[in-house]
């Protein structure tokens, strides 16, 4: 071989192999999870490797490379732990993604201060693990693309302590991991997040959780409701004063930012802070420094802020209601605690959670809820969110005659007694539970388009249904539906409905000219 040959074969080995397949590790002892992933992603032009256990893992991964890993937390011999914090910190561009029957908010935020790509609970839906590993596979072919670009190391966090606080924030449902997972990613750090949800959602709670996950903790949280406290007094609750600043200003005040030295400043309910006070907020973020009202010295701010909101705040800064530049500062990190309404899954984990804290702050001995007025809970649209099912709970403990709350013992308004016997009255009721805040908010904005909206928040999970029930036979569920075939088809790739087993091959196959095999 020359040596213009020699070199040639040298810069064609250094180039980015971005159009290889994805290599994936499937590390988990449940023969059914292996089968269930192989059956997904085989067909899929991915290279799919198997493991039962951590040794066996890395003795594969010591002659393999692999891009992704999907690993099962529990196993023989060391756990999924144990192989996420040895295997990333020697493989430093390998994605892990922990996979786990236990959805703790201990475990998702552990996972991702650890560095995990992501976390996902099992059962889990095939739709969702083809979306994450074609995230993953994004991420690596860039990765290949762009060498050069290292990624961080991951954290070499220690584990969370085992007893450690009664979790906050209840719930399994994908918006309250999603919660977890973000609170994970940002707990360590000292951005400035905005946590954005209606009223009683739990915005709070999702603060007190980044301050405790945070190397603050210890420190102090200091909170403070922005919307509570009277204009004129707000300024010196946030900042403080000195003596003689003010009539009535007897003695200095150390503000509430001053108070959070060292620790955690939430500002609940930021957009009702007024336009003087956004200024002075935004000196602080900014140069880390303010002074006290009727003061001169000035005071370094020490404290990481947190920010909560139940208004848009890009309409108060269309408004002319909040600074534009103050709403950049804080909103670079936002998460969302979604309404009760929309996450309706977890609440019989809350009720549950409700049940064994009223027993213990009322003194009350244990109190179960019938299946039909679980049921009842579920249906209601739940305007008050978290807080409102709490109290209800509560109540329910005080004032049910028996130990097993029933539908009958339900406020009439949640239990829908007070309705007359008219179905076709039954049935608005529970549209008016499930959509009723948003038709409110629909009618306060001043919004438009709301039939457009509800046609299609129900149009995929009825086109579902209708599949499922006919064994995913396309033709009956076109006749049922009353549309033809091409017609569903167009609707099922349009709301990604996708037909189990088949998928990806239905997908790159494209129409046939023929009843498919789900037809037949």
């Amino acid at each position: 071989m020359t040596e213009a040959q020699t070199r040639r074969k040298d810069r064609e080995s250094d180039r980015p192999r971005e159009h290889e397949p994805i290599r994936i590790l499937v590390l988990d002892d449940e023969e059914s999870i292996r089968w269930v992933i192989e059956k997904t992603l085989g067909d899929a032009h991915y290279a799919l490797y198997f493991a039962e256990s951590t040794e066996d893992a890395v003795r594969l991964m010591e002659h393999q490379p692999i891009d992704l890993a999907l690993v099962d937390l529990h196993l023989p011999g060391d756990d999924g732990w144990s192989f996420l914090q040895r295997q990333q910190a020697r493989f430093p561009n390998l994605l892990v993604t922990i996979i786990t029957g236990q959805s703790t908010m201990q475990n998702a935020v552990r996972a991702m201060k650890l560095g995990a790509f992501d976390y996902l609970i099992k059962p889990f839906d095939i739709d969702e693990i083809e979306s994450l590993v074609e995230r993953a596979a994004q991420s690596i072919r860039a990765t290949r693309r762009y060498p050069e670009q290292k990624p961080a190391d991951a954290k070499a966090a220690a584990g969370l302590e085992a007893g450690g606080p009664e979790e906050p924030i209840i719930g399994k449902s994908r918006s309250v991991r999603e919660v977890y997972k973000a609170i994970g990613r940002v707990a360590e750090s000292d951005l400035t997040v905005l946590i954005l949800g209606e009223s009683g959602t739990g915005k709070e709670l999702v603060a007190r959780a980044i301050h405790h996950h945070s190397r603050r903790d210890g420190r102090p949280f200091v909170a403070v409701n922005c919307a509570a406290i009277p204009r004129d007094l707000l300024e010196s609750e946030l900042f403080g004063h000195e003596r003689g600043a003010f009539t009535g200003a007897l003695e200095r005040k150390i503000g509430k930012i001053e108070l959070a030295r060292g620790g955690t400043l939430f500002l609940d309910e930021i957009g009702d802070l007024p336009l003087e006070l956004q200024a002075k907020l935004l000196r602080v973020l900014q140069e880390l420094e303010f002074q006290r009202v009727g003061g001169t010295e000035t005071i370094r701010v020490s404290a990481r802020m947190l920010a909560a909101t139940n208004v848009s705040l890009q309409e108060r800064v269309a408004q002319g209601a909040f600074r534009e530049d103050l709403y950049y500062r804080i909103g670079g990190f936002s998460i969302v605690c979604d309404p009760l309404r929309d996450r309706r899954e977890d609440i019989p984990l809350l009720i549950e959670h409700f049940l064994r804290k009223g027993a213990r702050e009322l003194g009350l001995p244990p109190r179960n809820l019938a299946p039909e007025a679980i049921r009842a809970l579920q249906d209601y649209a739940w305007p008050g969110n978290v807080r409102e099912l709490e109290n209800v709970v509560k109540s329910l403990m005080i004032t049910a005659p028996s130990a097993l709350i029933g539908a009958g013992d339900l406020p009439r308004n949640i239990s829908g007694t007070g309705d007359s016997g008219d179905p076709g009255r039954s049935f608005e009721q529970a549209v008016l539970r499930m959509w009723g805040p948003t038709i409110q908010e629909y009618c306060h904005h001043g919004k438009s388009d709301l039939l457009r909206g509800v046609q299609a928040h129900l149009e995929r999970p009825l086109i579902r249904q209708v599949l499922m029930q006919t064994g995913w036979n396309q033709v009956k569920t076109a006749q049922i539906l009353g549309i033809n075939r091409n017609t569903l088809r167009a609707k099922m790739h349009a709301l990604a409905i996708r037909v189990p087993g088949s998928r990806r091959r239905a997908r790159e196959a494209g129409p046939a000219p023929g009843p498919s095999a789900h037809d037949r």
